[in-house]
């Protein structure tokens, strides 16, 4: 079976979707089937050996010219406007980092289907690429899709973002359209990487697989010291993270670990400042994961069993996750706003005196990890094969 992967891109840091999309490739290439890409070279693509990757546009923020839309990307970031900004729908995601306007959409069509012509696969995979649907119902070639219940029309849109794709879908004829979401619901098969638990989707072309990307879980016993602190972009500044975390800790046990590109690595007593860390050594160990309500964030904190403090901002998608975790009574919602040293103390106090949280993450973990994963992508790709 060949498969062609068609991740989404965006000019920001994004590391699930390609992440995602790794860990199926290898999973594909692990059962003998033969896997190509259509990814764009962005900030997120990593190339991956004896594995071809065919040629895809990065979109500009707002279809600016490039040279512009990094300027501008840059100043949003240095000023803190994704701190400020409420973005409402996946629509909204896509209309920003400018992957549905009419020219970049059209080009990224048209990239997919040079891909689909060479590489003939049997399937294409779309990682919330919207083009890589389109291109492959315009090939006539079955498609399967990431997907999740906050990026569903019926969650949250905003159709005034979809002016550019509904033109490209009336001159080639295809399915009028009112959102650019509705294409979600073209695919052959929507691959959820949750569960039913977390996001309740009742629709038969939906598959729950969990996590992706499964780890090695090595049991630790009830000395754990740390904290692990991620906040991707936006949300919270990585200066203040740091600041409220060393204020509260600094003078603890706990060992307090910061992931985040923006600020020089660094360390000082018991404050570890760098890029990355390596998870799957420091989640066993952990009493408290502070994230922004990414979706590879919620899960890593479940299926490590970790209690977390989940600050979404302004964002659809993450106050969805983070409101999922306190569904579970799993971890705690914290406002931008109260990201304070004093509270955060008080959360992960309750969090080590209350192991109701610890049991419930690591229940719902299980849950996650019973599903299958990529291997049961991989599974219910080759049937609808």
């Amino acid at each position: 079976m060949n498969v062609l992967i068609a991740p989404m891109a965006a000019m920001a840091e994004t590391s699930g979707p390609f992440s995602r999309a790794i860990a199926l490739c290898n999973k594909l290439i692990e059962r003998n089937h033969k896997v190509a890409f259509c990814a764009a070279e962005d900030i997120n693509y990593k190339k991956i050996e004896n594995v071809k990757n065919y040629y895809a546009p990065i979109p500009s923020p707002l279809g600016m010219p490039m040279f512009i839309g990094k300027r501008m990307l840059k100043i949003v970031q240095l000023l803190g406007v994704q701190q400020k900004k409420k973005v409402n729908s996946y629509e909204q995601v896509l209309q920003f980092v400018g992957a549905i306007t009419y020219k970049h959409f059209s080009e990224d069509v048209s990239c997919i289907r040079k891909a689909i012509l060479d590489f003939k696969p049997d399937v294409v995979y779309a990682e919330f690429r919207i083009a890589a649907i389109v291109a492959s119902k315009l090939e006539n070639i079955k498609v399967v899709t990431g997907f999740s219940y906050p990026a569903s029309k019926s969650f949250a849109s905003n159709p005034e973002y979809s002016i550019g794709v509904k033109r490209f879908i009336r001159e080639n004829k295809l399915s009028p359209i009112e959102s650019v979401l509705d294409i979600f619901n073209w695919a052959d098969l929507k691959i959820v990487p949750s569960s039913y638990e977390l996001e309740q989707i009742n629709d038969e072309n939906v598959i729950f697989t969990g996590p992706f990307s499964v780890p090695n879980i090595k049991s630790v016993g009830h000395n754990k010291n740390k904290i692990i602190a991620y906040m991707g972009n936006g949300t919270i500044p990585p200066k203040k993270v740091i600041y409220n975390l060393t204020e509260a800790f600094e003078k603890t046990d706990i060992q307090i670990y910061i992931a985040t590109e923006q600020v020089k690595p660094y360390k000082k007593n018991n404050i570890n400042v760098d890029k990355r860390f390596d998870f799957s050594k420091l989640m066993p160990e952990a009493i408290a994961y502070i994230n922004h309500g990414g979706q590879n964030s919620i899960m890593t904190g479940l299926i490590y069993g970790v209690p977390q403090i989940v600050c979404p901002g302004n964002v659809f998608e993450r106050r969805y996750n983070a409101a999922s975790i306190v569904n579970l009574n799993a971890g705690i919602l914290l406002e931008s706003n109260d990201f304070d040293a004093e509270i955060i103390k008080k959360i992960v106090n309750d969090f080590n005196a209350n192991k109701i949280y610890e049991h419930n993450s690591k229940r719902a973990g299980e849950e996650l990890l019973s599903l299958g994963g990529t291997s049961k992508v991989v599974q219910s790709i080759e049937k609808i094969i």
